[in-house]
């Protein structure tokens, strides 16, 4: 049985008042000072802190080149390679780098199964995380080679002395897992940068 009346010894509370916004710019900043203070990051001058940084930076980085010709010009042998030991450090290295791109693929994908709105950033930046991982996981098998000038036997190229790459070669599955891997991560990390 429906009631169409309340009985007086029920006491309706009022509607709540409206909330107030908190202000998003405080001490009632102008939208010139806002503008100014977003802006002065890119035009204002370097600090030379940031400079100093860099160079050390930059000095460092030099270390992967440096490193690629002493290792070009010795041979793979600065690794701890010979006949016992086949791959030694580079293999090493190789699984380290897949294992933290697959982390980044991992945070990624765990965020967007979840249906998480607050994703995006860190999914871009584990993304991107991924394909540089990737990229530094696929300089091995092209140096483990050891005579990095024939890295392009790695490659299903038609020649005139029909040499075919090896398929039963771990190297030219490296070559295959780290290209489609790329290829996939780079697929991932665009089609999160759609709004």
């Amino acid at each position: 049985m429906a009631h169409d009346s309340v009985p007086a010894s029920v006491k309706i509370a009022p509607p709540p008042e409206e909330l107030e916004r908190p202000a998003l710019v405080e001490n009632n900043r102008s939208i010139g000072w806002i503008s100014d203070t977003v802006a002065a990051v890119i035009e204002n001058k370097t600090p030379g802190w940031w400079k100093v940084i860099f160079g050390i930076s930059l000095i460092v980085s030099l270390g992967l080149p440096i490193g690629l010709v002493y290792l070009i010009s010795t041979g793979v042998g600065v690794w701890g390679l010979n006949h016992p030991v086949a791959w030694g450090w580079a293999i090493v290295n190789f699984v380290w780098w897949i294992g933290i791109g697959h982390a980044g693929t991992l945070i990624s994908a765990i965020l967007f199964l979840l249906r998480q709105k607050w994703r995006t950033s860190i999914n871009r930046a584990s993304e991107a995380m991924t394909i540089f991982a990737v990229m530094c996981a696929g300089i091995f098998p092209a140096v483990h080679v050891g005579r990095i000038w024939f890295d392009w036997w790695l490659f299903p190229l038609p020649n005139a002395n029909s040499i075919w790459p090896q398929f039963r070669s771990p190297l030219l599955w490296d070559v295959f897992a780290v290209s489609t891997y790329f290829t996939v991560s780079v697929l991932f990390w665009y089609m999160g940068l759609i709004p």
